[in-house]
């Protein structure tokens, strides 16, 4: 996608991804407290798959806000990077299974 394309995200869309991130930051945290104290494997495994979980639909939003606005400006060079990000999309969506 081109620099020059680039459009801000609307306000509303920007604070729920920041929303999913600090969410996710959190995870995080909560991730290295249990591998300093030593927790159970299954623990850890269980709060890093939540984590994952967590950045992976953020990705999602993201992407989807993206073919959003390159949707609502139909050209054929834009229709071509909305069929790019929605093929990025699949391909992740396929991958976190």
């Amino acid at each position: 996608m081109s620099k020059a394309a680039a459009q801000p995200l609307p306000a509303e869309r920007k604070a729920e991804l920041m929303h999913r991130l600090r969410r996710a930051e959190g995870q995080v945290r909560g991730l290295q407290k249990l591998l300093e104290e030593g927790a159970d494997c299954a623990k850890i495994a269980q709060q890093l798959l939540a984590t994952r979980h967590a950045l992976d639909s953020t990705y999602v939003r993201l992407n989807l806000s993206v073919a959003g606005q390159e949707r609502s400006q139909p050209t054929s060079a834009q229709a071509q990077r909305v069929t790019e990000v929605l093929d990025r999309l699949q391909t992740r969506l396929g991958r976190s299974r």
